[in-house]
């Protein structure tokens, strides 16, 4: 009789999915109209809109088109999502629907956490994936409370949540050795 090993992914302890402010969607729409009237002023200036139009099947014209419509949808797709899970073992945060920025720590690495106020703009210029002037790396999406751990290599993490107290719980139930 033979037996087949398994990987079963960890169960979930932890989810939260968090949004940009709409600000950040609202800068992006600005800069797109802000982009869409310099096209059309600069296609004035060089030549009349029909012609420009009259050559949309042109490699030219769809070369141009595909990053003034695709930009702004993968921004909003592509990055301004944040989910942190953890799980008995692992705490991961990653940025986009597609992760393009993943962060994994060990929970048996977490020394110490708390739950902390902080001031994204001045103190780390801004929300995403930022460094502070002390080096800490801190990853946040929206508001102004978090969770920071310190790892047990010394270096400093700072976790943005909409629910800062449930993630430390999470956190220090998943740091029990009676937690499997």
């Amino acid at each position: 009789m033979s037996t087949v090993a398994t990987m079963r992914p960890a169960a979930t302890v932890f989810h939260e999915e968090q949004y940009f402010d709409w600000r950040v969607y609202a800068f992006i729409a600005l800069v797109e109209l802000a982009a869409g009237v310099g096209m059309f002023w600069l296609t004035r200036q060089w030549g009349p809109v029909a012609s420009l139009l009259s050559r949309k099947g042109s490699v030219e014209f769809v070369v141009g088109l595909i990053p003034t419509v695709a930009m702004p949808f993968l921004l909003v797709f592509g990055l301004l999502r944040m989910t942190t899970v953890v799980t008995p073992t692992e705490l991961r945060v990653w940025f986009g629907w597609v992760p393009v920025y993943r962060r994994a720590v060990q929970v048996s690495g977490i020394v110490r956490h708390q739950v902390v106020e902080y001031r994204p703009i001045a103190d780390y210029g801004g929300w995403g994936v930022r460094a502070g002037r002390d080096g800490e790396r801190v990853l946040n999406a929206r508001g102004n409370r978090g969770v920071r751990l310190e790892l047990a290599d010394g270096t400093r993490l700072l976790i943005g949540s909409q629910r800062p107290e449930e993630l430390a719980e999470t956190i220090e139930a998943a740091r029990r050795p009676d937690v499997v």
